[in-house]
């Protein structure tokens, strides 16, 4: 179901658009014209697309379910140690002792991970995409790629970011924060309307 379109954006920091003609329009056609954004992700805006980029397939509802099923397990293993006397209770603390590992592992090691990635990627580096109604392009020179806005990608929203998810595993944000609020219905319009939510 498509989300209502906001009225304003209260998170803008203040940084400003410009209207850019498509470079790539035939020259019979009429040229689209463009909305311009640059902006910088933050370190914590980063963190937050990192978890959200499908980098880890273990978090939120399986994370929950896995750090269960490895709980019982463990007080299984420790009651079999504390409550039996068979030659096999060392390798029930081991058991015990290893799924608490496995606990630490699910929630912390893709925490740490993520945290250090960010902390590298949110270099300042300046971020530059022009959003037309039927694709975004993105970056400039050899570096440049886009986005086809025709129903093939998926959207998500989340802490005041727009992320993009496209069917060859690539993600792009856009964060509300940079968005002029005049312009804010028009660039979520076109977001929404040429992707589809997030599964």
């Amino acid at each position: 179901m498509t989300e209502e379109i906001n009225d304003e954006n209260p998170e803008w920091d203040g940084s400003e658009a410009e209207l850019v003609s498509d470079d790539d329009a035939e020259e019979y056609e009429i040229p689209e014209t463009g909305i311009k954004l640059s902006y910088s992700l933050s370190r914590d805006e980063m963190y937050k697309c990192l978890y959200h980029s499908r980098l880890y397939k273990t978090k939120g509802v399986r994370a929950v379910a896995q750090s269960v099923t490895f709980g019982l397990a463990s007080i299984a293993f420790f009651l079999a140690y504390f409550l039996t006397r068979s030659e096999y209770r060392e390798y029930n603390l081991f058991f015990g002792v290893f799924c608490l590992f496995m606990i630490a592992v699910i929630w912390i090691v893709p925490h740490l991970h993520m945290k250090s990635m960010a902390k590298m990627m949110a270099d300042g580096k300046t971020i530059e995409v022009e959003i037309y109604p039927d694709h975004l392009d993105i970056g400039r020179d050899d570096g440049a790629w886009s986005i086809e806005l025709d129903g093939t990608s998926e959207i998500a929203e989340f802490d005041n970011i727009f992320m993009i998810y496209t069917p060859k595993g690539q993600s792009f944000a856009v964060p509300e924060r940079i968005i002029e609020p005049e312009l804010y219905n028009e660039i979520k319009a076109i977001l929404f309307s040429g992707t589809i939510p997030e599964e």
